[in-house]
């Protein structure tokens, strides 16, 4: 199967998604996880103060107080200029990355982007937040180069390491099926079926596209996706 990707015109099953995923399937995580870390560093930032590591909070907080309100310019500037000040350390030094990896990315200059998630998983340590963030945002920028190899290894290891989620529906109703470390599992399970079908794995492609749709077919957006690419397949 070809890896070049259809026309805009095309108006196949298989072209349709294909097409979807160029528009809108890569960054969707990455976004979302961007919104969520921010809420999160707000908190931690207010829990902070107390603690010894204020001052490291502190910091990040004009970058954060600019990326709230939309200034993402701004936002980049001062997250830059903390990581190059050398000031920020360990998970402070891995946010400020990552969020700043996130505006790079979604600025299209995604070679500025690769290097900033490459810190933030460098300085992350355990912090599932930071990590898968950094993890997604790598396989995106992979995605958008076209590099589907580099993709569908960094996806399948965000898979493995953050979905907890198994889809049985026993231990769902009782409330005892483990959550997913992150809220971005099924973007990535979606993103790593359409890089299988990308690469011509249609075999790994209908496995990936199946366990979306076992594990997250409670969530309509991505029951429709997998059963929209399984039609294709």
């Amino acid at each position: 199967m070809s890896n070049n990707m259809p026309n805009s015109g095309t108006s196949s099953p298989n072209s349709d998604v294909k097409e979807f995923f160029i528009q809108h399937g890569i960054k969707v995580g990455v976004i979302l996880l961007a919104v969520i870390l921010v809420v999160v560093v707000i908190i931690h930032i207010q829990g902070s103060k107390i603690q010894a590591n204020a001052a490291q909070a502190e910091l990040l907080g004009p970058a954060l107080a600019y990326e709230y309100t939309g200034k993402k310019d701004s936002a980049l500037a001062e997250y830059e200029s903390l990581i190059q000040s050398h000031q920020l350390k360990g998970e402070y030094l891995a946010k400020a990355a990552l969020l700043a990896g996130n505006i790079r990315f979604q600025n299209g200059e995604f070679d500025a982007a690769a290097i900033l998630y490459q810190k933030a998983l460098d300085n992350a340590g355990s912090l599932p937040l930071i990590r898968g963030g950094a993890m997604h945002g790598q396989a995106a920028v992979a995605i958008e180069k076209k590099d589907y190899a580099a993709a569908a290894g960094l996806l399948e290891k965000f898979v493995s390491e953050f979905g907890k989620r198994t889809g049985d529906l026993e231990d769902r109703y009782e409330k005892l099926e483990p959550a997913d470390q992150v809220p971005t599992v099924a973007d990535a399970l979606w993103k790593l079926s359409l890089v299988y079908e990308q690469m011509g794995f249609s075999d790994k492609a209908k496995v990936s596209a199946e366990k979306l749709l076992k594990i997250y077919g409670d969530d309509p957006l991505y029951s429709e996706r997998a059963k929209k690419l399984l039609a294709t397949l």
